[in-house]
């Protein structure tokens, strides 16, 4: 049990590594933002042990995906790791269903405000 469980934290750790991955500057052409850009926007630069943890991690998962990949027994808790998770998150979805939808909704009134507000403003000289 505690390989399972050790299995899931490092999937996991997968996952957000990935994202940090896909957050990094690359050679990526980037847009200009225009002077209409949005205000409440945050700059992510992290810092250099970060950047060098992050790389450490990814290269042990990656290691880690590698002997999933060419282990069957592994591979196979990993599946049920996964499967778990899955029905997880189904559940909770399931169970906070009202709520996202409530969140969801306000959050498309705000962007719907916003938009009015722009449209309005920029229609007066």
């Amino acid at each position: 049990m505690k390989r399972i469980a050790l299995l899931f934290v490092l999937v996991m750790g997968l996952a957000a590594a990935s994202a940090a991955r896909s957050q990094q500057p690359g050679n990526r052409p980037v847009a200009k933002p225009n002077a209409k850009a949005a205000t409440d926007t945050v700059d992510f630069k992290p810092s250099p042990e970060l950047q060098k943890s992050l790389e450490d991690l990814a290269a042990a998962l990656q290691t880690l995906a590698m002997r999933i990949a060419s282990d069957p027994q592994v591979k196979t808790a990993a599946m049920q790791v996964a499967s778990g998770a899955v029905t997880t998150a189904q559940q909770v979805i399931a169970e906070q269903s009202v709520h996202i939808q409530e969140a969801l909704k306000a959050a498309a009134d705000r962007i719907s405000a916003s938009q009015s507000a722009q449209h309005s403003g920029s229609k007066t000289p």
